[in-house]
């Protein structure tokens, strides 16, 4: 009670600190930011502003009060001490499990990981891998400030807690590198470390569990969100604890005091990475709650609900500035996770599942064969250690590791199918690294049968077969990027022959545009005040006008003269300094509204 009480207390102190760090008149102006759709922020007084930011700071003074008193009582200070001790003990079995290596195996795990960072790093550089979500993250929310990340929700591309983390390293340096690439760097490399200790934790030997991590980290899908990672990566990381302690509090651990604290801190922090962790918590509590029911654990039964309910309640705590300024329903009912026709849903089920498995394997078509051909062998394998047909070592990963990777491999699209929703591959991006768990322990099995290691040929193909879906994922990759690249190129240029320019405001009318104009002159001229409205203003002259070339955007201004610069993205039209400025739209404006 204690700890959760604290937890409120803070989630409610941040949530108080966003919404009193601006003034009502700053809060009305959000739209500005992005007035390119119809959607506009929750309408609301400067009096229900101060009510709300008051109360949630009585709440966060409230439960601080109350944990305070709670930590000077016997009970509370013993409390706290077991839970440290807890968390001591739960960190020292995890070093231990490092120690227990033998020096070979560490070094291959420190060549591994520095190999693994440094094609990270690589990758991560704009010039390979363009900015894409993040030039948007970086644009409308982190260089807006911490009240602008932490409550304006236009679109999901707000992953809010990456992007305050974010925010924190865009006020050492605004570059775009260090902004929104180093953190994911940064992020991938803790949570690549987590991963392979979590696995070696739960007693799965160091070759399998290497191998797991290995095939995660590299498949196509993991390797472009470790540099346009944004939320993805966080998502992951606590998915990958919540798997580890679920299994512990299912196993009986020694430590459940920190498995219980850790359960919910990464329900927390997971949630607010990416709203989509709910399909995780799920999957953990869902199998918690039958492994209670099997063991007619009553008083754990109990916790886990107040677990639940503190989970819901700090992050709904966290998110309240989002709901408050911009509302409830762009959050949970948006277009990615509002109920499809059953109909339309029903007929296009099939291909989705498909093709998600596909995706999240490394290619979209045909990727699904490996995990049906991987899922069917691993069944096979999991009904033979479970009649004592396989090595005890064996048996007890698959016994202890394969079902819940299994369970959370399938509970996500269980909810997905009662919700009708087809969410997008990426959201489900920590779920390939429990198949790869699977895989791994299925070719470890492979690896060990006599008659295939007498066959001389049998590793060699493995390795061909190895490096062919290897070279797939980053042939794959670079083939993506490239047209991406181009554009980001042709962006660049722009922005350059802009900034070479004398000063005037800029009316940049197409979403794209106004997201990469305002990337490159708040990364690299953080200094110079360029003007770059998305709608016009009325009674402002317009020095410079944005856009698509051959009026193929929805923005198709009627000028006469050509433009002063032209690329295969982008037009940039002077205007003349006879154009009359009036209260209304300029005279040059015209949407096509039909596209």
């Amino acid at each position: 009670m204690l700890c959760g009480l604290a937890l409120l207390g803070l989630c409610a102190g941040y949530a108080a600190f966003i919404l009193h760090h601006t003034t009502w008149q700053e809060a009305r102006q959000l739209d500005a930011i992005f007035p390119f759709y119809t959607w506009r922020t929750r309408p609301f007084t400067a009096q229900e502003l101060t009510r709300t930011w008051q109360l949630l700071a009585g709440l966060a003074a409230g439960c601080g009060a109350a944990a305070t008193l709670l930590a000077a009582l016997p009970t509370g200070r013993q409390e706290l001490r077991a839970l440290g001790l807890s968390l001591w003990a739960a960190a020292g079995s995890q070093w231990h499990t490092v120690q227990s290596l033998s020096p070979r195996q560490k070094r291959w795990a420190a060549w591994g990981l520095a190999v693994l960072t440094g094609l990270r790093a690589y990758l991560s550089l704009a010039s390979v891998t363009p900015e894409y979500d993040d030039a948007a993250s970086y644009s409308l929310f982190v260089s807006q400030g911490l009240f602008v990340t932490a409550s304006y929700y236009p679109l999901p591309n707000n992953h809010v807690l990456s992007n305050v983390l974010s925010w924190a390293f865009y006020h050492v340096n605004p570059s775009f590198w260090w902004t929104m690439r180093l953190p994911v760097l940064l992020t991938t490399t803790a949570v690549t470390v987590l991963q392979l200790v979590g696995l070696l934790h739960r007693r799965l030997a160091f070759r399998p569990a290497a191998v797991a991590v290995l095939l995660f980290s590299l498949s196509k899908l993991s390797v472009y969100h470790s540099s346009v990672g944004r939320g993805y990566w966080l998502l992951t990381g606590c998915a990958g604890v919540m798997f580890i302690v679920t299994l512990a509090l299912a196993g009986k651990t020694r430590t459940p005091r920190a498995a219980w604290a850790l359960l919910v801190l990464s329900g927390v922090a997971g949630a607010y990475a990416v709203p989509t962790f709910a399909v995780v918590i799920a999957s953990a509590y869902s199998w918690l709650g039958l492994s209670f029911l099997r063991q007619k654990a009553q008083i754990d039964l109990l916790r886990l609900m107040v677990s639940g309910g503190l989970t819901v309640a700090a992050t709904l705590l966290l998110y309240s500035p989002v709901l408050f300024v911009s509302g409830p329903a762009i959050f949970f009912g948006n277009g990615f996770v509002a109920p499809r026709p059953f109909a339309e849903f029903v007929a296009g089920l099939p291909a989705y599942l498909w093709e998600t498995e596909g995706f999240l394997v490394g290619q979209i078509k045909a990727g699904a064969l490996l995990t049906l051909v991987g899922g069917v062998t691993a069944v096979l394998l999991l009904q033979r250690a479970r009649k004592g047909q396989l090595p005890a070592a064996h048996a007890a990963w698959w016994l202890s590791l394969a079902p819940a990777a299994f369970w959370f491999c399938a509970v996500p699209y269980v909810l997905l199918i009662a919700q009708r929703v087809f969410a997008p591959g990426r959201t489900l991006l920590y779920k390939a690294l429990f198949f790869f768990v699977i895989l791994a322990m299925v070719l470890e099995w492979l690896l060990q049968q006599r008659r295939l290691r007498q066959w001389k040929a049998f590793r060699p193909a493995l390795v061909v077969v190895a490096v062919a879906w290897l070279g797939y994922q980053f042939v794959s990759l670079w083939r993506d990027n490239r047209i991406p690249q181009q554009h980001n190129a042709d962006y660049h240029a722009a922005y350059a022959w802009l900034s070479q320019q004398p000063h005037g405001p800029v009316l940049v009318p197409e979403p794209t545009h106004s997201i990469f104009l305002r990337l490159y002159f708040r990364s690299e001229l953080p200094g110079q005040p360029w003007q770059l409205d998305g709608r016009p203003v009325p009674g402002r002259a317009y020095t410079y006008v944005v856009a698509f070339p051959q009026k193929r955007g929805y923005f198709q201004p009627t000028f006469t003269q050509a433009p002063a610069f032209r690329n295969a993205e982008v037009e940039i039209f002077r205007v003349p300094a006879s154009e009359s400025v009036s209260r209304g739209l300029p005279s040059y404006w015209y949407l096509n509204e039909d596209m």
